[in-house]
């Protein structure tokens, strides 16, 4: 039986530095610019070029954005 996906993913810079295979829990892979750019390491960086799957650039509109508690 096939795995259920999700229909969107949220993906921070630690996603992308523990390699997760986010193709295999959602079908719309979505990140920020700011968190690519975060990742400095070659290996990392290098991966980003290849992933498996299309990865969106999107900025949250400015009140779903919650700074500190």
């Amino acid at each position: 039986m096939a795995p259920t996906l999700v229909e969107h993913v949220v993906a921070d810079a630690g996603a992308f530095l523990k390699k997760a295979p986010l193709q295999e829990i959602g079908r719309n892979i979505y990140t920020l610019k700011e968190v690519v750019n975060e990742i400095r390491d070659k290996p990392t960086r290098r991966s980003l070029a290849f992933l498996p799957y299309q990865l969106h650039f999107k900025d949250p509109h400015p009140e779903h954005v919650r700074h500190g508690n």
